[in-house]
């Protein structure tokens, strides 16, 4: 009996969710063996086993951080502004508009400056990264540095990782400042609470706890960011086509991936270490 076409579309969906479940799992894994390996070249580095490229590092920490500066900053008083303006009108509805400070300030240590940074820090470095490795993969620099026996993690992985490691704590230690900022405005200059009020009860909502918490998921986003930049830069096929590909599939899975990190951390934080 010769198949349906019902039979022949549900094999050929199958088939489909077979080849992307099979792409997933091995984008995955290579994912991971590109950041162990990564690691065990910094580690090596920095034990003095192994000569550490500190002046690619340098540079990078440059442009991760320094030159990102300005841009991280500007989201992250935007987003402080917007939900200060957002929240202003239910918590005037309770008579509690000073409790905008409270709300600003426990929002941007818990979630959305580690959050917001990241995603920037996504499409500002991780695209730049993902496309500078994939232009040099399809130009064949990248097989040049294999042939005189140079490993590419360790000149162009390693400094990358590294940079973004050490920045991703600072930008977002930055961004905690420039949120409540943000609200600042907003609340004492719109909302007219007074100024010595609204610090002290953005002081006060503050906890130490939060911001480590947070730091610990930057670091952890920074991470995501570089590896899945790197491994799609490092595995570009097609030209200059698939260079485009690798950059915007660089971009997407990076945001994807930190919104499912803050969504375990979030759980982690909150529900099984309180």
């Amino acid at each position: 009996m010769s198949p349906t076409g019902t039979q022949i579309g549900a094999s050929r969906v199958l088939a489909g969710m077979g080849a992307a479940a099979h792409a997933g799992v091995r984008t995955a894994g290579g994912m991971w063996l590109l950041l162990r390996r990564a690691l065990g070249w910094m580690a090596l580095g920095l034990a003095g086993r192994a000569r550490m490229p500190w002046a690619a590092a340098l540079g990078q920490m440059v442009r991760v951080g320094v030159k990102s500066l300005p841009i991280v900053c500007l989201s992250n008083l935007f987003v402080g502004m917007i939900l200060a303006v957002s929240m202003a009108d239910i918590l005037r509805s309770f008579n509690m508009e000073a409790r905008v400070a409270q709300l600003v300030a426990i929002a941007m240590t818990r979630e959305l400056a580690a959050l917001m940074t990241a995603i920037v820090m996504s499409g500002y470095v991780g695209a730049a990264m993902a496309a500078e490795l994939g232009t040099m993969t399809v130009n064949e620099e990248v097989m040049a540095l294999e042939t005189s026996a140079m490993n590419p993690l360790r000149f162009l992985v390693v400094p990358r990782l590294l940079a973004v490691m050490v920045m991703m704590p600072c930008l977002t230690t930055v961004a905690y400042y420039m949120g409540m900022s943000g609200g600042y405005l907003v609340g004492v200059h719109l909302l007219g609470i007074g100024s010595a009020q609204y610090i002290e009860i953005n002081n006060s909502a503050i906890a130490m706890r939060d911001v480590l918490n947070s730091l610990i998921k930057a670091e952890a986003f920074g991470i995501i960011i570089t590896v899945v930049a790197c491994y799609e830069g490092l595995t570009v096929t097609g030209g200059a086509e698939g260079v485009g590909r690798a950059t915007t599939r660089a971009v997407v899975l990076s945001v994807f991936s930190i919104i499912a990190a803050n969504l375990f951390f979030a759980t982690v934080f909150n529900y099984m270490l309180i």
